[in-house]
């Protein structure tokens, strides 16, 4: 019977088995990653408000504006700022005082849940002239934006 000796044996080279480490540690950091970031992403708090459409009267005073909640929190309407020029207005949405006609709400009240959207109405002390820019500010508990807006 012959010895059997190992160094006639051929085994992985170095270089091989590196690549084949760096190949696995990859998989497994893309399987983590992939299954993980929805969990880290539901868990930041993305506050955000859209206008969806404005429509100004004939009278160019008054104003009705679909506001939508695209963010992921939810939101309370606090105040609508309508600015044109110098002239400005601001609409506050309070249980005392309330100058906002809430004409719809999905939710039934000022406070928006994440896709809930209402339609508000307000009237302004100043006219908008056809066809000028004028800027409403949506501000709510989370978050402000401003809009242009062409009349």
């Amino acid at each position: 019977m012959k010895p059997t000796s190992t160094r006639g044996r051929r085994g992985i080279s170095p270089f091989l088995a590196t690549v084949i480490l760096v190949v696995i540690t990859l998989m497994i950091g893309g399987i983590l990653y992939t299954t993980f970031r929805q969990m880290v992403v539901a868990e930041v708090k993305d506050p955000s408000v859209t206008l969806l459409d404005s429509n100004v009267a004939p009278d160019g005073e008054t104003m009705t504006l679909d506001i939508k909640n695209d963010g992921n929190v939810p939101l309370t309407l606090q105040a609508i700022d309508v600015s044109y020029g110098s002239a400005s207005d601001v609409f506050r949405e309070a249980a005392t005082g309330s100058n906002i006609t809430l004409v719809s709400t999905s939710s039934g009240s000022t406070t928006l849940q994440p896709g809930d959207s209402l339609t508000a109405q307000v009237k302004t002390t100043f006219e908008v002239p056809v066809f000028s820019t004028f800027t409403v500010t949506v501000v709510s508990d989370q978050v402000a934006k401003a809009f242009n807006i062409q009349a």
